[in-house]
């Protein structure tokens, strides 16, 4: 919090200091409710019967309460949808998890060269690194396909894995992070007899928890999101991850909304339970690695 925030929080118990602080609190859950109130409208809507449809005045609460929705959806027993979305799940999940690993091993080592090693064009290397933001990833989408259909990695979770194991901004980031710890503990270790890997791998790994999870949770959600890439490159629907497979619950002249909610929302929870549970080191890792340039 701010210190504009915790000066308004802590206003001498006053009528001026209680009305400042009750707008404050009001302001709040304003923005609280506009930023929650698209995922309760969703959450109500799943809760209801598969036969939802937009109607005004907009019917949002329902009646009774049921979770035969999620149940039919897990099982893919809608009518839109003839398999099980549990199997996207695993799907989306191998996608994230294994980009995460590679990207935090590719990323970090990177990030330790550029930041602690001298080697010639290292300066020029990392200006190439950081240009890489610079390209939209629309402008490489046919050249990596017509890659991977070459390496015949068209079709497999490899090749939907592939093109997430690296990024520029993962680099800088952990650039920016491990520049700002001491290199005191580093060079005792070198001293010590310890190789620079070894190096790398007890010492400095420890300290970058913050960095590592920030990246971590970046790249996890990226990936669960991705829709466009699986969607090309996948051509067994087997294969889909979940955001394609939320297409399933549109036809040409229907869409199943409330089957399609209760979807969404178990699209939504490992990114919540994610963000939540590390919440803090997120937010530190931000900030740490922005202080040193």
């Amino acid at each position: 919090m701010s210190g504009t925030h915790d000066t308004i929080f802590e206003e001498p118990d006053t009528t001026q200091g209680r009305l400042e602080r009750l707008g404050a609190h009001a302001y709040l859950i304003v923005i609280a409710l506009l930023t929650a109130g698209p995922y309760l409208i969703m959450v109500s809507i799943s809760l209801m019967g598969n036969g939802w449809n937009p109607v005004v005045p907009p019917k949002l609460i329902p009646e009774a309460v049921s979770l035969q929705n999620y149940i039919d959806v897990w099982a893919g027993q809608t009518a839109l949808l003839d398999q099980p979305f549990s199997g996207f799940f695993i799907n989306s999940l191998i996608y994230a998890v294994g980009a995460t690993l590679t990207v935090l091993v590719v990323d970090t080592l990177a990030g330790y060269a550029f930041a602690r090693l001298e080697f010639a064009g290292r300066d020029i290397s990392f200006l190439a690194v950081i240009a890489t933001l610079m390209i939209s990833p629309m402008i490489l989408f046919v050249p990596l396909y017509t890659w991977f259909n070459q390496f015949g990695l068209v079709n497999t979770r490899i090749g939907v894995i592939l093109p997430h194991t690296f990024t520029g901004f993962g680099v800088f980031l952990m650039r920016q992070f491990i520049k700002t710890l001491p290199s005191d503990l580093e060079d005792a270790a070198l001293i010590d007899g310890c190789s620079r890997f070894g190096v790398f791998w007890r010492v400095v790994i420890p300290m970058m928890k913050p960095a590592l999870v920030t990246l971590g949770i970046i790249t996890f959600i990226t990936v669960w999101n991705s829709f466009l890439w699986p969607l090309v490159l996948a051509r067994d629907s087997a294969l889909y991850n979940l955001p394609v497979a939320l297409g399933f619950f549109q036809g040409r002249t229907s869409t199943l909304w409330a089957p399609l909610m209760a979807a969404t929302a178990i699209t939504l929870v490992p990114m919540v339970i994610l963000f939540i549970s590390m919440q803090k080191y997120y937010v530190r890792g931000f900030t740490i690695g922005g202080i040193k340039g």
